[in-house]
């Protein structure tokens, strides 16, 4: 078992779930407490096996109403919580940066029972299957020390499985933006175009470079495959933001529409948007307030 590590910082990333009518909008106090719930004072990062990498999880696959995590043979978390569809877990997890981690994914056991496959993940838990294995290497070299893993996708279009992503880890405090992911493999595949595109309102307005995000890349059990992002400024914080149809021109045809989180006195207003595959080949939304401060990388 690989030695985890609690991250003393100070900052916070913690957040409440608010389930919405078409989607879900993960809101609004990333500030509250620090990743594992930790505690302490500033700190600076350190690069390699010394160093630590923080870890997000967003459930974006319909197939499922909820699934546990394993990091290794650990729970993600320090409290293991079933993660439910349209939500990301409700915390930042540290773990040891420059090496690899195996990530697997349950079916959720839910409750006290969350987590309780981990002794023998990635193998079966009293025969049942993870879901999805991959093996990431946060902090190494070409990969960054903050990703997002995703299981996204469904089993009808083949494209179900774990889907990681590239953070930004704002070692200078950012302008306000909105970070977009294309995780919906299953919905890009049916459009003509291949994209998944963001916007806000009022008006109808596409973010920057995120009117046509390209479908991510399916990572394997050996190897994780970071997928990029489109970080977009934002003038204001806006009333709602938006996914839809990707397009290359004119602006995106919202599908999914939620409120847009407060903004935190004091804070820089940076927004991340996750695009997951919805039932029925629908498109939905989940929105993280990102924790920028506090890390020292």
């Amino acid at each position: 078992m690989r030695n985890f590590v609690r991250l003393a910082i100070l900052g916070a990333f913690t957040v409440t779930m608010a389930a919405c009518s078409n989607g879900n909008n993960v809101g609004a106090l990333p500030f509250a407490g620090p990743p594992n719930n930790a505690g302490g004072s500033g700190g600076t990062f350190q690069g390699g096996a010394n160093g630590t990498a923080l870890l997000r999880f967003v459930q974006g696959s319909p197939n499922f109403a909820t699934v546990d995590i394993c990091v290794d043979n650990i729970p993600f978390g320090i409290t293991a919580t079933s993660v439910s569809y349209g939500n990301a877990s409700a915390s930042l997890y540290a773990v040891s940066g420059g090496i690899a981690h195996t990530v697997s994914v349950f079916p959720g056991l839910g409750g006290a029972n969350a987590g309780l496959e981990c002794p023998t993940a990635p193998g079966p838990y009293f025969g049942t299957s993870p879901i999805a294995v991959t093996t990431i290497n946060p902090g190494t070299t070409g990969n960054p020390a903050r990703e997002t893993i995703v299981l996204g996708g469904t089993s009808a279009s083949a494209t179900l499985g774990l889907y990681v992503f590239g953070e930004p880890s704002f070692a200078a405090t950012p302008s306000n933006e909105a970070i977009s992911h294309n995780a919906a493999p299953a919905f890009t595949a049916a459009t003509a175009i291949k994209g998944v595109g963001f916007g806000t309102t009022p008006p109808a307005t596409n973010l920057s470079g995120a009117a046509n995000v390209a479908a991510p890349t399916k990572s394997t059990a050996s190897a994780a495959v970071v997928n990029t992002n489109v970080v977009s400024a934002l003038a204001a914080v806006p009333t709602s933001f938006y996914d839809g149809i990707g397009v290359t021109a004119g602006t995106v045809v919202p599908v999914t529409t939620l409120t847009a989180p407060a903004q935190v006195a004091g804070q820089p207003y940076v927004i991340q948007l996750y695009a997951i595959d919805a039932a029925a080949g629908g498109l939905n939304l989940v929105i993280v307030p990102e924790q920028t401060a506090g890390f020292g990388f």
